[in-house]
């Protein structure tokens, strides 16, 4: 029923009134083919098999159900507003706008991503996961440089919002943590809505998108793996042991990371001198200027569990497996040794 309100809303709208990110969305639902006509709840009802009473019992369940759900700050412009035609229409590749003109960049971070997901190669999965924080970080030094030259009005900071499914929602919200700030993003967990508010610059919010995506799945598998070697009942299959594997995982992705950041910093430095890092340090303080300024004063808690010392070791197992180094960066398309 939800879903048909949806798509009768939006059956009648040109595509031209809508954010690219609007679009994006609607198009990730997988909404049903609807004509727009009057009185599509009665032909609902009918085609469920549902007499009036219980059509009437599924309305008012799915309407307590909205009416209990906490209010959200409006992050994109709604349908037919003036400003939904935004800036993000006009940023190839942001995030959430897969539908807007393809950034080759950011679908060559995706191809990377996809291939470290997909391959048995542990050492492969690594090596291609920090080629593509390398391009991260070096498209936003240019972007930081572009941006340093520019002129008022150029995309500033914008937030997203990525649900953080349970079980473990505080490891893996730490997983997003430390791969937006090394993606110069900010995070703000929701923990009754089970989702995170990511704050950057747009590029660097779609690559930060991809790279957890990717690092959740690859995590995920990995334990996926413990648990298929081990007998039923051994300490692998237990949550005390899968949350020390999350968080083991997360500060040493969190390690890597920050030394492939540096790593590419030396480099470019070397090549082209240091003007970039003050520029870099004035876009990381618009960031937490605009997240302060929407979020307020935010409370830091700690993250539960990690007191497995086996999880703890096989987690850190698989994030440095191939004890990954910037020298070991292979090109696209390559296989590590």
């Amino acid at each position: 029923m939800v879903a048909l309100a949806i798509a009768t809303d939006n059956v009648g709208r040109r595509a031209t009134t809508l954010d690219s990110r609007w679009r994006s969305q609607l198009d990730g639902l997988g909404l049903p083919a609807v004509d727009g006509r009057p009185g599509w709840v009665r032909r609902w009802a009918g085609d469920e098999g549902l007499d009036r009473p219980r059509a009437l019992a599924a309305a008012v369940d799915a309407l307590a159900n909205i009416g209990f759900l906490p209010t959200l700050d409006e992050i994109l412009p709604p349908p037919g507003s003036a400003e939904a035609r935004s800036r993000h229409d006009r940023i190839a590749g942001s995030s959430g706008a897969r539908g807007a003109v393809s950034n080759p960049l950011l679908d060559r971070i995706r191809n990377l991503l996809a291939k470290a997901e997909s391959t048995t190669f542990e050492a492969e999965a690594s090596a291609l996961t920090a080629k593509a924080q390398e391009l991260m970080t070096r498209h936003a030094i240019d972007a930081a440089l572009v941006h340093g030259r520019s002129t008022p009005g150029d995309a500033g900071p914008t937030p997203i919002r990525i649900p953080i499914d349970a079980p473990y929602v505080d490891a893996k919200s730490l997983l997003l943590q430390t791969v937006a700030e090394a993606g110069r993003c900010r995070t703000a967990l929701h923990p009754r809505l089970g989702l995170s508010s990511v704050v950057g610059f747009p590029d660097d919010l779609a690559a930060v998108e991809l790279l957890f995506t990717s690092l959740l799945v690859q995590a995920q598998t990995a334990l996926a793996a413990e648990a298929a070697r081990a007998p039923t009942g051994t300490r692998t299959r237990q949550q005390s042991f899968r949350s020390a594997f999350l968080l083991a995982y997360t500060q040493r992705i969190g390690a890597r990371l920050r030394e492939i950041n540096q790593a590419v910093f030396n480099e470019v430095e070397a090549e082209q001198g240091p003007a970039f890092l003050p520029v870099l340090r004035a876009r990381s303080a618009t960031v937490d200027d605009f997240i302060a300024e929407r979020f307020g004063e935010m409370v830091t808690s700690a993250v539960r569990g990690g007191y497995d010392s086996a999880g703890w070791a096989s987690g850190r197992v698989a994030a440095d497996n191939a004890k990954l180094s910037f020298g070991d960066l292979v090109e696209d398309g390559e296989r590590a040794d």
